[in-house]
């Protein structure tokens, strides 16, 4: 009797744990269900994917010019001495006129010699030539023409040109990112408005790497002090563009 029993509860037992197994089986279904049905949700969200850019133009507050001398003698001791004094004459004359010595750095220094090849015979140096270029920030623009003139008066015979920049640009680069940004948003708007859906919040913003540096535009001009001068200078209008990509929601 008491063996009949234990085998009646233990099916019973039996029973009642294939019973929970099943309730937990169907609840993790449902979970599992649930969360492949908001994943595809999620997936599935309408959008809308634009680019905007944005455009800031300012005048240049500096200018770099490239300035040196290139001697050629017959011995080397010559062409270093001679590039020495000339240079010597050209940083003082372009210091005189109001260039800082700060704003003056050499980017270029090299001595070649010269050589001459004849056929059957072993090359022979016949000269050397030195060659000193340096770099002149000028932050006043109303110098541009003084210090190229007072550079090259003073012996210098190499220019490599002249480029203009801002000295500080993030307050520009800023107002370009906001401008892009409202670019983006007003196409956005366009393109709902035309589908005839309602634009929803942003869902991302991503900056391209796209024209982040200055554009010049041949607009102003700087005169130089006197009728030796080079003549006018160009300095134009610096253009900042940067670019963003918006993905916004579709409301429902």
């Amino acid at each position: 009797m008491i063996q009949r029993s234990l085998k009646v509860f233990g099916v019973l037992g039996l029973a009642a744990a294939l019973l929970l197994a099943v309730v937990v089986l169907a609840s993790r279904s449902e979970t599992v269900n649930a969360s492949a049905s908001a994943q595809t949700e999620s997936t599935t969200k309408r959008e809308i994917i634009v680019s905007g850019t944005g455009r800031v133009s300012a005048p240049p507050d500096k200018a770099t010019i490239q300035i040196g001398a290139q001697i050629t003698t017959p011995t080397l001791a010559a062409a270093t001495k001679q590039a020495s004094e000339t240079m010597t004459q050209v940083l003082d004359a372009i210091k005189a006129v109001g260039v800082s010595p700060d704003d003056i750095q050499t980017s270029t220094y090299s001595v070649n010699p010269i050589m001459n090849y004849k056929e059957g015979e072993p090359p022979t140096v016949t000269g050397y030539q030195v060659m000193n270029i340096v770099t002149v920030t000028v932050r006043d623009l109303a110098n541009v023409g003084k210090a190229l003139d007072a550079g090259m008066g003073a012996g210098a015979n190499y220019l490599g040109g002249i480029s203009f920049g801002i000295a500080d640009s993030t307050a520009l680069e800023n107002d370009a990112r906001t401008a892009a940004v409202k670019n983006a948003t007003a196409i956005a708007q366009t393109l709902a408005d035309a589908a005839g859906v309602k634009l929803g919040p942003v869902i991302s913003i991503t900056e391209g790497a796209v024209s982040a540096t200055p554009i010049p535009f041949m607009e102003g001009r700087v005169m130089a002090a006197d009728a030796a001068s080079p003549g006018p200078v160009e300095t134009g209008s610096m253009e900042i563009v940067k670019n963003v990509v918006m993905r916004f929601e579709i409301a429902q």
